[in-house]
């Protein structure tokens, strides 16, 4: 522990980053494609789920900032970065197929990528950029890290992973500003808020990066590492099944079930 107001490690920042990217996709698809999706905007019922559909994507936006750092963290210090890029990918393809069930219902769609794309697509990035500028001195290194960001983020977009560009400018940002933990904290409060246009993030963003001043540089207990990949697409697909269970008895299961559900046929 480096100070008294310093006491999370790696480990607490991956358990909350999880939990409340849980809290956001439940209210994502089982309030925003389940109960908004059949309640008619007139009925009573309806304010009070739209309120607490945006309370839990406000929670959620906690997690991809802190994803995002812990993952500046591991490149730097990674003992083989080439190999913790092979476990980006192999689960980003493992998720693939739970993603578009829980965002498109169906088992494969170009419509979206999920975010282990975009957290790839970061760290080769900021690979690439350090090789590249560390064979060059001067003003042209930051050149070549913008091109190069330029690269990655056109690649987010065109792949359309989960935050494309916004996210792989997050990442290089946190990596680049590295020295200073409060510059990292405003540089990227101020990007994802300015990037994602939703005032309604703005406390989720902030806890985010409240959390990430607190964390104290340590890694935390190393066991159950792959079990934090491995929820990633175990969620999405337990998510996705409760969605197709819930669905027919939704008016049951949340109490108006005498109203005309005008989002079912």
């Amino acid at each position: 522990m480096k100070g008294s107001r310093e006491f999370l490690n790696g480990s607490n920042l991956k358990w909350i980053a999880m939990i409340t990217m849980l809290i956001d996709h439940m209210g994502y698809l089982l309030l925003g494609y389940g109960v908004l999706w059949v309640l008619p905007e007139s009925a009573i019922q309806y304010a009070k789920w739209y309120r607490i559909y945006w309370m839990m994507r406000c929670v959620g936006r906690v997690a991809f900032p802190v994803y995002a750092f812990l993952l500046t963290e591991g490149i730097v210090h990674t003992r083989d970065w080439k190999r913790y890029a092979w476990r980006l990918g192999i689960f980003a393809f493992l998720s693939e197929i739970p993603f578009d069930f829980m965002c498109f219902q169906k088992p494969f769609s170009m419509a979206g990528q999920n975010v282990f794309f975009t957290l790839l697509i970061g760290l080769l990035t900021v690979k690439a950029a350090e090789h590249a500028s560390g064979r060059i001195s001067g003003e042209k290194r930051m050149t070549v890290w913008i091109v190069i960001t330029g690269l990655g983020c056109v690649t987010a977009v065109l792949l359309r992973t989960d935050y494309d560009y916004t996210g792989v400018i997050l990442i290089v940002l946190l990596h680049l500003l590295r020295g200073t933990r409060i510059r990292q904290c405003v540089g990227g409060f101020f990007w994802l808020a300015i990037s994602l246009k939703s005032w309604q993030y703005l406390g989720g963003l902030a806890f985010a990066f409240l959390l990430i001043g607190i964390y104290n540089g340590e890694r935390g207990s190393g066991r159950g590492k792959y079990a934090f990949y491995a929820f990633y697409p175990l969620h999405m697909l337990a998510l996705y099944l409760l969605y197709q269970w819930m669905m027919p008895n939704i008016g049951s299961i949340f109490g108006f079930t005498n109203l005309a559900l005008t989002g079912i046929q």
